[in-house]
């Protein structure tokens, strides 16, 4: 049955070295095993960007791709990143909110590739089924806020603007993608993809119809669930603080980043100093494009005050503040938004960001490192002027920073010195969710495809991992990891609580089509397969980098979980780690999709490469072992 409505099946190409572009038709089927977003992304960059690419070459490409529901559901505004990361070496995905995914599909796209290098400094400006290629030579070296005010100058008030700032320029290995000034694409160093190309900007604008296959029940159906999640109480949190009380639920739990994750439970009133509490008299009036009938939970706070003779606006996130703030030891309101206004500004993940300054503050606190070899003056956890220079010199890539840049486990092999601890899984900085505070978490983050990502599955359960074996909770970690790549496949936010049956009706009333909810989740398991083999075939060795860092290994000194580590023990990690693998239907001991498993996805075209990185996982083991 071919697709009716809700995506235009167009494909925006643009390579850099040529200057040219074309369009390209998505075929029905191709949308109907990936759905859009992140799975979409990650099935064309599997066959597009062979393994053993540099990230920061031409050969590396970068896909934005908007959601199959972009623009159409409520609460629907999320488009994804697909590319190598600079950072990890792994094909990663990175999601990102605001009006981009919806203005690109309203342009004619459901996605655009960009491919090549410019020589010089340009931008894209796409409307209405075209683009234009221009120069952004004056634009190089300006902040991401500047950028992102002078495009639309240039093209429309209206257009959203994804940026990267001057980390991006320099190659910052976690600069990331700043879009309309205030959300991010922020994991995996996309920015330094970007900046690699000389691609400063991408404006987008358009007005044409989406198609929808049945309007008249998607409509019904569109204020059904707006009204309801505009009022439940499922959400309610969410409407009023936005993210902002994240830090006391984490402290609460076991599972701050407090100090480079070595106080996973910290005090009520500390944690209600980086809460709503903290940042609500800071607090101001959205931007004009949050107001209207588009996302019925808006949990977006925006924030206006002036530090250091600066004044600026910010939104702030619970990661920005929990691994800017509580991570680095800093918990005075106004230096922490003032940090995540530097990061916004230079364009750097404040999650790698924060826990990379983080781990350097421990070696200062331990006497690992003198400071004072790098020109400094940093006193150790909680010196808010020490994180604030760090913060900037990361972003100029001078000095200290240009080791910093390099990511903590990059650093701590250029130091020689903190490995143990560098809180990272395969390259990639951990978030502000430790796992010692809930059963079979550290799971998802050990065989997460990009590395130490909070937004890969949550296990069903409220446990402590010394409550019971990891293997008991697998099941439900697993099936949340696919419900969140479909949201992020169709470009949804997952702050707006749909059901599976609401996420089923509007599919089948945008499309045209007749699908489960097993058939969405199918979508999940091709990507993750997909990604898997990709990563496995570059470096990835499953059984020994599906690992979790030696912090987490140490027992919780005080509050709920205390002496919970991430694991039992280290049985029950690999009993845990193997009952996963046999649920997706990888090699138990190997982590690498089975050729029967691709043939039930319908992507046996990937069992020759599948074949291929078993081989290789256990020709490198047998090497290891001798």
């Amino acid at each position: 049955m071919a697709i009716q409505g809700g995506y235009n099946k167009k494909l925006l190409r643009v390579n850099l070295s040529s200057g040219k572009a074309r369009i390209e038709d998505i075929e029905d089927n191709v949308l109907e095993m990936y759905l859009g977003g992140k799975s979409l992304g990650v099935a064309y960059m599997y066959r597009e960007i062979p393994p053993g690419t540099d990230p920061l070459s031409p050969s590396n490409k970068i896909m934005i791709a908007a959601g199959g529901l972009s623009g159409l559901a409520p609460g629907s505004s999320k488009a994804v990143a697909v590319s190598k990361s600079p950072l990890t070496r792994l094909l990663t995905d990175s999601s990102f909110g605001d009006y981009f995914s919806p203005l690109l599909r309203k342009a004619g796209f459901d996605a655009v590739i960009i491919e090549g290098s410019s020589r010089d400094p340009v931008y894209l400006y796409i409307r209405n089924g075209e683009v234009e290629i221009r120069s952004a030579e004056k634009l190089w070296g300006k902040d991401t806020y500047t950028t992102t005010r002078i495009v639309r100058e240039e093209t429309t008030s209206k257009a959203s603007v994804i940026s990267i700032g001057p980390a991006g320029e320099k190659l910052v290995k976690y600069a990331n993608i700043i879009a309309d000034s205030q959300r991010a694409a922020g994991r995996g160093g996309l920015g330094a993809v970007l900046g690699s190309k000389k691609l400063k900007a991408v404006a987008v604008y358009g007005d044409m119809d989406i198609p929808v296959a049945s309007p008249d029940e998607f409509k019904k159906l569109w204020n059904e669930l707006y009204d309801k999640y505009a009022t439940s109480r499922k959400t309610a949190d969410s409407r009023m603080h936005g993210t902002m009380n994240g830090l006391i639920y984490s402290s609460q739990t076991g599972m701050s980043p407090s100090y480079n994750f070595r106080k996973p439970y910290i005090p009520l009133e500390l944690a209600e100093k980086l809460s709503h509490k903290g940042i609500e008299p800071y607090e101001t009036d959205p931007p004009w494009w949050i107001h209207g009938k588009s996302c019925p939970v808006k949990c977006a706070r925006y924030t206006r005050l002036s530090v250091q003779g600066e004044e600026f606006e910010v939104k702030p996130e619970y990661e920005n503040v929990a691994m800017l703030g509580a991570a680095t030891g800093v918990f005075e309101p106004e230096v922490v938004l003032y940090l995540n206004y530097i990061a916004n500004r230079y364009g750097l993940d404040s999650i790698s960001l924060g826990n990379t300054i983080a781990w350097f503050l421990e070696l200062v606190e331990e006497g690992l490192v003198d400071p004072s070899d790098f020109g400094l003056n940093v006193k150790g956890f909680g010196d808010a002027g020490g994180v604030i220079q760090l913060a900037r010199l990361v972003g100029e890539k001078k000095g200290i920073g240009a080791i910093l840049a390099e990511g903590v486990k990059r650093a701590s092999e250029l130091l020689g010195v903190g490995y143990d601890r560098a809180v990272h899984v395969k390259g990639l900085e951990a978030p502000a969710w430790d796992p010692r505070g809930l059963r079979g978490f550290a799971l998802s983050y050990a065989t997460a495809d990009v590395g130490a990502s909070h937004l890969r599955g949550w296990p069903k359960t409220r446990d402590r991992p010394i409550d019971g074996p990891a293997v008991e909770v697998v099941e439900s970690l697993a099936r949340d990891r696919d419900r969140k790549t479909v949201f992020d496949s169709l470009g949804l936010c997952i702050f707006v609580p749909f059901t599976e049956e609401e996420i089923v009706k509007l599919y089948n009333y945008a499309t045209g089509l007749d699908v489960d909810i097993e058939e969405l989740y199918m979508a999940s398991r091709r990507e993750e397969s997909l990604a898997r083999i990709h990563n496995v075939l570059d470096w990835v060795t499953p059984p020994l980098d599906d690992t979790i860092p030696p912090r987490w290994w140490e027992p919780e000194e005080e509050g709920p979980a205390k002496g919970s580590k991430a694991f039992i023990d280290e049985e029950d990690f690999r009993s845990a780690r193997r009952k996963y693998y046999e649920i997706r239907g990888w090699h138990p001991e190997y982590g690498v999709p089975l050729p029967e498993t691709l043939e039930e996805l319908g992507i046996s075209w990937a069992e020759k490469e599948a074949v291929m990185a078993i081989m290789g996982v256990e020709l490198r083991i047998s090497w290891m072992k001798g």
